[in-house]
């Protein structure tokens, strides 16, 4: 009989079913020693399983761990990640633009100024706005003409002093604490600083709704609110605030915290401004803080 050729089926057949013993051999007594014993297929399952284990863990590490920021980046993969940039840039100027005319407005209302068409739009629970037209219209003009001529008219300058209307209001105390900086509009500024401690609450002054809710650099985070007759409070250098804009708020009620953000503060404060007709008021007239 002759015998089968190495090779081939036959032997990978003889591979998988022979088996194979792994020993450890004694250096000075020549003594082997059997460590374990198994078959060519039990070695064979075993290489594919490890080979699938380090698939799987090569995979993982690749797709969510900081490893696969040292793999090579496809073009297509370079390229959707300069459009995403692109997009929240674009978005970032947009977002930006908004909010230094909101500012604007805002200022301009602050100081007595009339802003005509103003359209408020909704976006994020805060309102933007958008096509600004600050210029009156020529019958606009023309009646406000009319009015500021007629003799049965009293209205007082933008300039005026007569605030005794403020004295019928009975104005909630904003915060507890000692003031540092009087109101001072020679010097630009125009409300009073009190100093209180930090995370304490900042109240509203009088009934009214938050018609400004948000960050600004220099007097960080910031709620104005407007009241009846005219009459707006401002709050700056909050720690966080509590109410939205186009929130309404009551007389006593809780708007935010006493804190130190923004660039222009030196420590936990709270700078508390008062307004009517766009004339700055002096607060402690009328508040005993």
């Amino acid at each position: 009989m002759s015998k089968p050729k190495k090779g081939g089926s036959n032997g990978l057949m003889k591979f998988l079913a022979q088996p194979y013993r792994l020993m450890s051999i004694n250096k000075s007594s020549l003594e082997e020693r059997q460590i374990t014993e198994f078959k060519g297929y039990q070695l064979l399952v075993f290489g594919i399983y490890s080979a699938l284990v380090l698939f799987v863990v090569s995979f993982l590490l690749i797709a969510y761990s900081p490893v696969k920021n040292l793999v090579p980046q496809t073009g297509f993969s370079k390229n959707k990640k300069v459009i995403e940039l692109m997009i929240n840039i674009d978005s970032l100027e947009r977002s930006l633009f908004l909010q230094n005319q909101y500012m604007d407005v805002i200022n301009r209302i602050m100081k007595g100024d009339v802003v005509d068409s103003i359209i408020p739009v909704k976006n994020n629970h805060s309102f933007v706005l958008e096509n600004l037209s600050l210029s009156p219209s020529k019958a606009d003009s023309f009646l406000r003409k009319e009015v500021s001529e007629a003799d049965f008219y009293n209205i007082p300058s933008y300039h005026s002093n007569n605030i005794s209307s403020l004295e019928d209001f009975i104005f909630y105390k904003p915060v507890d604490g000692l003031i540092t900086s009087v109101f001072n509009p020679e010097e630009k500024h125009f409300g009073v600083d009190v100093v209180t401690g930090k995370n304490t609450s900042v109240k509203s002054c009088l009934d009214g709704v938050v018609v400004f809710a948000d960050w600004s650099s220099s007097k960080g985070n910031v709620i104005i609110i407007q009241h009846v007759d005219n009459i707006v409070s401002a709050y700056m250098h909050n720690a966080i605030l509590v109410k939205e804009t186009n929130d309404l708020v009551k007389a006593g009620e809780v708007i935010g915290m006493v804190g130190n953000s923004g660039e222009l503060t030196s420590g936990p404060h709270l700078h508390f401004e008062l307004w009517q007709n766009g004339t700055p008021i002096n607060p402690e007239e009328y508040i005993d803080f």
